[in-house]
């Protein structure tokens, strides 16, 4: 049997361009030869001093999916009237100081790039530090919140269902009696996480390749090893952390389709966007697509965001569900008080479906990937702002309340010089 497994998984690897041609075309990468400081290795490459290049060189040190969409894209055009960013003063949080939003996205957020966009037109974009437009970046638990969105579009399709546990759609861990009360809606809406120790994380990064390590087995047999899931289940949200928790989620997916997650991804989501650049996504060495795995382009991460804005104004809604996007938009009504994953935002914010409800206004919600790299959606002004930073830390409250200075001061350029 052994003998097969080399030819089998050569059949999956050309068969997924043929199953996807209509949409896109999926392709395994070969392994990057790109030529990297001697100092950095698959212990380091996602280090705090080598993240500009670890987070695009992902290819160095893990195998990947290339997702490419086989439609015209669509391209962004410039609005009229651009805003001036180099005119713009926001208040800084550290010290509360006026500064150049300049200084903020360059000294307190390390930002390689800012992409904004008003009614679905470029009216800002600029690249540091090496980045371009066609770069793709590791989004890492930036990814949550697209797989909650599949999920979302699974459930109004009838492929899961919110009540069922989690065990009905992935036959292979039927014996994980620890999974047996975790639900469908309780895994898409992230409502906490197991509580797993730093010895189970650690196995869990080698098991999928982003740490080195003995990875012939891949993630799902490190999910469904005995007792796996006989843990303490903790009810607080977690903020743009991948852990097995989404990994099972992925399993899900995959399973509720019948076909690989990529292929989910590109027809449901990617060749939406009618995106201009190919999306990248990490797996383990068994082909397998990790839950924190997804790259984009930042200008393919706007397009995201311009996707949930035409959906909400869109009878059709171009899928998304309609539920969805009420959930993320609502209002807190009387809680006020944020968890200490959202301090530096303003009161009210919210962890909901891998996306943050933004407090203080109504209808503003975030993708806050680690690092800074971000995604900022108004739906009442058609706005997105899209980031992509190398900042220090996955997530600090000083990042966070730069973020909210950032969004504020953008939102009001664009908007006419009446209404500011």
């Amino acid at each position: 049997m052994k003998h097969w497994l080399p030819l089998l998984a050569l059949m999956v690897s050309w068969a997924w361009p043929l199953h996807a041609a209509e949409e896109c075309v999926i392709e395994s990468v070969p392994r990057s030869t790109k030529d990297l400081g001697p100092w950095i290795d698959q212990d380091n490459w996602l280090a705090p001093e080598n993240l500009r290049i670890g987070l695009q060189s992902f290819g160095r040190f893990m195998p990947s999916l290339k997702i490419t969409a086989t439609g015209t894209a669509q391209m962004l055009h410039p609005a009229s009237r651009q805003i001036e960013l180099d005119k713009l003063k926001a208040r800084d949080p550290l010290d509360q100081q006026p500064r150049d939003i300049g200084f903020l996205l360059a000294t307190r957020l390390y930002a390689d790039g800012l992409l904004v966009l008003r009614d679905g037109k470029v009216v800002s974009e600029r690249y540091w530090n090496g980045l371009v437009a066609q770069d793709q970046r590791l989004l890492l638990g930036g990814t949550r919140a697209l797989l909650s969105l599949m999920g979302a579009m699974a459930v109004a399709q009838g492929k899961l269902s919110p009540d069922q546990s989690i065990i009905r759609y992935i036959p292979a861990l039927s014996g994980q009696t620890g999974l047996r009360k975790l639900s469908i809606r309780r895994l898409l809406g992230g409502e906490g996480g197991f509580d797993w120790s730093s010895q189970d994380v650690s196995d869990w990064l080698v098991a999928g390749g982003w740490n080195p390590g003995k990875t012939a087995s891949g993630i799902r047999a490190w999910l469904n090893q005995p007792g796996r899931w006989e843990k303490d289940f903790s009810p607080t949200p977690q903020l743009g952390e991948a852990g097995p928790d989404t990994d099972l989620l992925v399993w899900a997916l995959a399973e509720a389709y019948r076909v690989p997650l990529t292929r989910t991804f590109c027809h449901e989501l990617f060749a939406k966007f009618r995106p201009e650049s190919a999306a990248i996504w990490l797996t383990d060495a068994q082909g397998t697509e990790l839950s924190a795995g997804l790259a984009l382009s930042l200008r393919d991460f706007a397009r995201f965001g311009q996707l949930l804005i035409d959906a909400r104004n869109s009878n059709r809604r171009n899928k998304v569900p309609n539920w969805f996007i009420e959930t993320l938009t609502a209002s807190a009504g009387l809680r006020t008080a944020n968890s200490p994953d959202l301090a530096g935002l303003r009161k009210g914010s919210e962890i909901r479906h891998g996306f943050v409800h933004l407090g203080g206004a109504p209808n503003r919600i975030a993708v806050l990937g680690p690092y800074g790299n971000s995604l900022f959606v108004d739906f009442d002004r058609r706005l997105v702002i899209a980031i992509f930073a190398a900042y220090p830390r996955n997530h600090a409250a000083g990042m966070r309340a730069t973020l909210e200075q950032i969004w504020d001061t953008l939102a009001s350029a664009t908007q006419p010089m009446g209404k500011r």
